[in-house]
């Protein structure tokens, strides 16, 4: 056999036996993903666009849009309810304050006298651009609020929700629509359920709104 005849059957063989090596060498893979050639990437579906979360009205309540043609509350106003919070601090005798729908001033409502810290509070204020002044409610607020517990407490699936009114005058009360229609009317439904209170109660009918 000629020479140049064996070269060439001898590097045959060898790049056949080169194949054969690279066909049993296992594929090399990445670091931390066994079994998953290197350089490839899985690819994932987009999610399906969020639908609407809440459903707008078609038309905004007059008392909103009322509001929104307000003046925004200004930091001279925001000052002014921390400081009289922080006077009054936990006094039974303190109501929830009033801001003006101008926002110039601040109602601090209160019953009976009022402490020297506050009536300090409220006389720094005498001047603009925000003025502060007390009004006197009819009951103490701590009072109103623990009698609007209880009455919530001592009716459940009859009273839905209580709270003691902002101007000091008695509690509002929330009667549940089963409730009322049982008893044929919401006076019925107090008496019937005898929901009564030594303050007097403002009742409406209707359910409460998740906060």
């Amino acid at each position: 056999m000629r020479a140049d005849v064996v070269a060439r059957c001898g590097l045959v063989l060898l790049v056949v036996g080169a194949l054969a090596a690279c066909a049993e060498r296992p594929a090399p893979q990445r670091s931390g993903t066994p079994g998953e050639p290197s350089g490839f990437i899985e690819l994932q579906p987009m999610p399906e666009p969020p639908g609407p979360s809440l459903s707008v009205p078609e038309a905004l309540p007059d008392d909103l849009l009322e509001s929104l043609e307000y003046p925004p509350v200004t930091m001279d106003v925001l000052t002014a309810l921390d400081r009289v919070r922080a006077a009054a601090g936990d006094s039974p005798d303190f109501g929830d304050p009033e801001i003006s729908r101008d926002r110039t001033r601040v109602l601090v409502r209160w019953y009976g006298d009022v402490p020297d810290e506050v009536q300090a509070v409220v006389d720094s204020y005498a001047e603009g651009p925000v003025t502060m002044e007390v009004a006197q409610t009819r009951f103490r607020a701590g009072d109103l609020r623990a009698e609007a517990e209880r009455l919530i407490r001592e009716h459940p699936g009859v009273v839905a929700g209580v709270g003691a009114r902002p101007a000091g005058d008695g509690i509002d009360v929330l009667i549940t629509d089963e409730a009322v229609e049982e008893a044929g009317g919401l006076d019925d439904a107090l008496d019937e359920n005898g929901v009564v209170s030594d303050f007097p109660l403002f009742a409406e009918s209707g359910s409460t709104v998740p906060a």
